[in-house]
C-alpha cells in the first residue's frame, strides 16, 4: 500500500516547518502508526543553521536525535506529496501563485479550521537582531504551539485526505460505528451512503473513484466515465421513490471541499423537503462587463487546455 505523505513548508526550513515535521514524526512513532512519510522544505531555504533553542525545546518535548538537512521547495516535492501544509499565508500564496500548485492548506486551517499563520521570529520580535532573550522566548512559544496542535492536525489530515481510502481498505467505519456499505461498484468506482442525511429525506449517496484524486481534473477518462455511469444508474434507481435528486461536486477548498478525495453527492429530493443546495446573491452586471468576464474565462480555459 502506498504511504500517506505530508510536506510542511515555511521560509527557511530550519524552524517552523522543521518543527512541524519532527512533531508529527514523534506522534506517529509514539502511537505506533506506520505507513506515513513526513518531510519539510523552505521556499527560500538559504543556508543557515538550526537555532540551538529550537533543538533544546524539541528535545524537552521528547524529540531526540534530530538530523535535519535543509531542503528548498520544488514542484516535484509538491507533486510527490498528498498533503501540502503551508505554515503561513505567504508560503501558501507562493505555492499557489508562483508554483501554480492549488492544493495546499494552512497549518492552522488543518489544526483549528482557522485561516491564520504561524509567524516567524522577525514577524513577532521587531528587535530580533539584538534581543536574544525575546527571540528565544518566541522560539519556545512557537515550537510548543506547533507541538500542541499536532494531534488535532493529524486527526484532521487523516479525515480530510484519507477517510474514504480507509473506508475501502476496511481500516475504519463511519462515525459511531455505523457500517460502510457498498451500494454500487465498478472496477474503478464505488458508491456508498453518507451518514449526513437531510432530516426529511431518506438518503444521501456518495460516489467516489477508488483511487484517491484530490481534484476532478486529475481523474483519467476511464474512471471519469465510470463515475458518470454510476451517477446515472443510481439516479435512475432512486427516481422510483423520489421526485428528483441533486448532483453536487465541491472541487477545491474555496468551493467547500472538505474531504480531498473527489466525491459526487447524489442528494435524494422531494418537494418541500427543506434542503437548500446552494443560494447566492445575484449582482447586476453591464453588457460590457459581461463580455469582459467571458473573455477572461475563455483565455483561462484555453491556457489550461494547452497546458
Amino acid at each position: 500500500m502506498k504511504k500517506k505523505s505530508v510536506l510542511f513548508v515555511c521560509t527557511g526550513n530550519v524552524f517552523r516547518s522543521m518543527s512541524a515535521e519532527y512533531c508529527l514524526k514523534q506522534l506517529l512513532s509514539d502511537r505506533g502508526i506506520k505507513g506515513w512519510r513526513v518531510s519539510s522544505a523552505g521556499i527560500e531555504a538559504m543556508p543557515e543553521p538550526v537555532h540551538p533553542k529550537t533543538l533544546e525545546v524539541l528535545e524537552k518535548l521528547g524529540i531526540q536525535k534530530i538530523e535535519h538537512k535543509q531542503k528548498k521547495l520544488t514542484k516535484k516535492m509538491l507533486e510527490d506529496n498528498d498533503v501540502v501544509v503551508a505554515i503561513a499565508k505567504d508560503h501558501l500564496d507562493f505555492i499557489q501563485l508562483k508554483l501554480r500548485h492549488p492544493r495546499v492548506l494552512l497549518f492552522n486551517e488543518l489544526a483549528l479550521r482557522q485561516r491564520t499563520s504561524i509567524w516567524d521570529i522577525e514577524d513577532t520580535v521587531k528587535d530580533y537582531k539584538t534581543n536574544r532573550k525575546a527571540v528565544e522566548k518566541q522560539i519556545e512559544r512557537t515550537v510548543k504551539e506547533i507541538h500542541r496542535k499536532t494531534p488535532q492536525l493529524f486527526q484532521n489530515i487523516s479525515e480530510r485526505f484519507y477517510l474514504f481510502s480507509d473506508f475501502m481498505n476496511g481500516l475504519i467505519s463511519h462515525r459511531n460505528g455505523y457500517p460502510f456499505i457498498t451500494l454500487y461498484e465498478t472496477k474503478n468506482t464505488i458508491a456508498f451512503m453518507s451518514i449526513d442525511i437531510p432530516s426529511k429525506e431518506s438518503g444521501h449517496v456518495l460516489i467516489i473513484p477508488k483511487k484517491r484524486y484530490a481534484d476532478f481534473s486529475e481523474i483519467p477518462a476511464k474512471t471519469r466515465n465510470e463515475l458518470l455511469e454510476a451517477i446515472q444508474k443510481i439516479g435512475k434507481a432512486v427516481g422510483v421513490y423520489h421526485g428528483g435528486y441533486n448532483i453536487l461536486l465541491n472541487n477545491g477548498a474555496d468551493a467547500g471541499q472538505y474531504i480531498f478525495h473527489v466525491h459526487f453527492h447524489v442528494i435524494l429530493r422531494k418537494r418541500n423537503d427543506g434542503v437548500i443546495i446552494e443560494s447566492w446573491n445575484r449582482r447586476n452586471i453591464s453588457k460590457k462587463d459581461f463580455i469582459k468576464l467571458n473573455d477572461r474565462l475563455k483565455k483561462e480555459i484555453q491556457r489550461s487546455v494547452v497546458e
